[in-house]
């Protein structure tokens, strides 16, 4: 059945933010790294991130993963760290949204699409990161707002709630373990787009719920997938 709403992710999905600070690290430390190790890195650093916990960058296993992987030095983790971070917050000072999103965005918006951005993120950081683009949605729930966070269902159902359709009529579009929990418990079906964490090596499989698609993006490939819905 085709949707009547596409409900969105935000970080990683619609912007370029949930990869930029690995991927910053690993440069950090490119030398000391085979592919195959920041391959494993970057998978690693997805789960801790998708743990559902709050601040996962932050958590002692970020840290720990790192040292190991890299086979790094107190003092050379906390100096490369310290130069990752800078670099990171100097980077996310500017909105960085996906090439084709915003022409996706409104193509799907002239075919009568309803649209929404559920995120986990915080009104600001949704203004910070959307900016003027923000009225081609019909809702936008944010948890901090809600007060109950993903992978809790309670965001997706409360979207449909305010756009007056039921779950079985939307279709979520996300690009972390936490966005396909979601979906899962809120029986909802959902695409998988690369562009978070993860990237080509989604674990699909160790959440025990299929995605209608995993697509390299927001762009062309979904409005192919939705049009053979």
């Amino acid at each position: 059945m085709k949707p009547r709403a596409l409900l969105f992710d935000l970080d990683g999905t619609l912007v370029n933010t949930l990869r930029v600070f690995p991927q910053l690290i690993a440069q950090e430390f490119l030398s000391n790294a085979t592919p195959t190790t920041i391959r494993k890195y970057l998978h690693r650093i997805g789960v801790i991130y998708n743990s559902g916990t709050k601040h996962s960058w932050f958590k002692p296993e970020f840290f720990l993963t790192i040292k190991s992987d890299f086979k790094l030095s107190w003092f050379k983790l906390a100096r490369g760290l310290t130069r990752a971070t800078w670099l990171f917050f100097k980077w996310d000072s500017s909105r960085h949204i996906f090439p084709g999103v915003l022409k996706t965005l409104n193509e799907l918006k002239s075919q009568g699409y309803l649209l929404g951005i559920v995120s986990n993120g915080s009104p600001r950081l949704l203004k910070k990161r959307f900016g003027p683009y923000l009225d081609l949605f019909n809702v936008l729930i944010e948890s901090k707002t809600l007060g109950v966070s993903k992978p809790s269902p309670i965001p997706l159902f409360y979207a449909c709630f305010k756009l007056n359709i039921k779950k079985t009529e939307a279709l979520f579009i996300g690009d972390t373990l936490v966005d396909l929990l979601a979906a899962k418990n809120a029986k909802m079906r959902i695409i998988l787009v690369r562009t978070g964490v993860f990237g080509d090596n989604f674990p699909v499989d160790d959440v025990g719920y299929e995605p209608i698609s995993v697509i390299p993006a927001v762009g062309k490939d979904l409005i192919k997938v939705l049009s053979r819905m």
